[in-house]
């Protein structure tokens, strides 16, 4: 079983629309999954509430102001899923950290933005404590560059930029108009437009991750 935390501190870079079509490509690949929606506001829930598709079945609300319950939680979901993603929610600084102290793998969104890059910094030195208490192990720390345009200066310099902040950068997802109409059909990608540039990368990136699942 893997737990892998999706984490930003600034809402807006993807983070969502990573987890819910990570998680699809993913159980496309035979895992089964469960994701757990940690986020106050519920971005995911609302989103698997729109359609009924793949979403819908494996997603579920996470409560984190109980930290032991969460805990608890993740360790009694281990028996029913080989892959647990959770949504964190953005700006809550606990959460983040509840969620690094229970995943084996933190994926960080950033977008190219220098706002996006400065959040991610903080984000990035959270996780890194987290990782110290646990032992210096895990969780292991992958950056997704997000939100990324076609030929713009800052989203091609994005990988590297990150890369430079000492981690890792996995394959990056670019802003879509067909993301954006998957989510309001209630769907991930990978069933609303296969074979699109956005399951392309949403494929890419769950095959680097596979790299990453034990």
């Amino acid at each position: 079983m893997t737990v892998i935390a999706v984490t930003a501190r600034k809402g807006g870079v993807g983070k969502s629309t990573i987890t819910g079509n990570l998680a699809a490509e993913l159980y496309e690949m035979g895992y089964s999954i469960l994701v757990l929606d940690a986020d106050p506001q519920q971005s995911l829930t609302k989103w698997a509430r729109l359609g009924q598709s793949f979403l819908s079945v494996v997603s579920e609300v996470a409560d984190t102001t109980h930290p032991q319950r969460f805990k608890d939680l993740v360790t009694a979901s281990q028996k029913r899923a080989q892959v647990i993603l959770i949504d964190t929610p953005p700006a809550y600084a606990d959460a983040a950290l509840l969620s690094a102290l229970v995943a084996d793998i933190v994926l960080l969104p950033c977008g190219p933005s220098p706002l996006d890059i400065m959040e991610a910094k903080d984000t990035l030195e959270l996780i890194r404590d987290a990782r110290t208490n646990r032992g210096g192990k895990k969780p292991l720390i992958r950056f997704v560059p997000s939100k990324m345009i076609n030929r713009a200066g800052l989203s091609n310099d994005l990988p590297k930029t990150l890369a430079d902040l000492g981690e890792k950068v996995l394959p990056g997802i670019y802003q879509r108009t067909v993301i954006a109409e998957a989510t309001i059909e209630g769907k991930t990608v990978p069933e609303y437009a296969r074979s699109s540039p956005a399951q392309a990368e949403f494929l890419a990136l769950a095959k680097a991750v596979k790299e990453l699942i034990k």
